[in-house]
Formats: C-alpha cells, sequence, structure tokens
C-alpha cells in the first residue's frame, strides 16, 4: 500500500520531537572535505544526491548527528568544532537521535529507516582534532535507509513517525 502525504501526517509522533536541520554536508568522495549545504536532493534508496554515500541497498545511505552532542564534545575538548568536521551530512538540533534506532523519520517528504548508531571513527582524530573520537562517545549519530526521496533543506522539521 502507498502511503500518502495526509498518511505520513497522521503517523507523526507528537510526544517526540520535534528536531530541525541545522546544516547540511556534502562530500563527493570518501575521504574528501564536506561542503555545506542549504538543500539536498534525497533519492529513495540511495541517500543524498552529490554526496558519496550515495548508493542503493546501504543501510548508511544518509548520516545524522545530534547538533546537541557535537557541542557537548565542543566543550570536552575545549575548541569550536567546523560545521561538517563529524562527517556526518546532516546535523539535527533538538531531537536526541540514539534511541530513534530502529524508528521512521520524516523531513518534509523525505522518509527515512533509521538503521543503526554510527560510531565515531578514527577519521574523527583528524576531522575534529585528537580526543575527537573518544569525545562524541556514543553520540557519533545515527544511519538511515531512504524510504521516499525529495528535498531537504537547513530549518526543516524532523518528525519520528509511529509505525
Amino acid at each position: 500500500m502507498t502511503r500518502t502525504a495526509s498518511s505520513i501526517a497522521d503517523r507523526i509522533d507528537l510526544t517526540i520531537g520535534p528536531g530541525h536541520i541545522e546544516s547540511i554536508h556534502l562530500a563527493p568522495a570518501r575521504g574528501a572535505a564536506a561542503r555545506r549545504v542549504e538543500i539536498a536532493v534525497v533519492e529513495p534508496d540511495h541517500g543524498l544526491v552529490g554526496d558519496w554515500r550515495n548508493r542503493p541497498g546501504s543501510r548508511r545511505q544518509v548520516t545524522l548527528i545530534d547538533g546537541e552532542a557535537i557541542d557537548r564534545a565542543a566543550e570536552t575538548l575545549e575548541i569550536t568544532i567546523p560545521p561538517g568536521a563529524t562527517r556526518r551530512q546532516i546535523v539535527v538540533r533538538g531531537l536526541p537521535l540514539n534511541p530513534l534506532v530502529g524508528k521512521h523519520l520524516s523531513i518534509g517528504e523525505v522518509i527515512m529507516e533509521v538503521t543503526m548508531l554510527c560510531d565515531p571513527c578514527d577519521q574523527m582524530e583528524t576531522a575534529i582534532g585528537p580526543g575527537g573520537r573518544s569525545a562524541l562517545g556514543d553520540d557519533g549519530g545515527i544511519c538511515v535507509r531512504v524510504i521516499k526521496g525529495g528535498e531537504v533543506r537547513v530549518g526543516n522539521e524532523v518528525r519520528v513517525l509511529v509505525d
């Protein structure tokens, strides 16, 4: 059964969130510098157009991180963490992400399934600086699979759906 826009609105969990997109970052190749964008096109079962993670069948098509987790890591390290340094594509503020594994999110018309946590990796030591991986701890973000595509914009609400 295909869900309509109104049925998606009917599925919003009003007890959680919403959060909002603070920033969006695209990296054209693995390890390449991420550039900040205001709008990104999201392809179903692929990811963000123009980002190296855009590929079918992956459980890591898009990565999101909690802006408050970045703030905590910056405070711990006593540094400013530049936008995009965490290598996550979408920074969300106002919605704790770790508890959402197994749930579905809506960002405008886009629907994503949260597949797993995105643990901080050794690249954080270079991207953020020494101690970056440890400072993020268990708050490295989440990975999602795209169910329904569309556009995402800075400022869009990020809502949890009731399944």
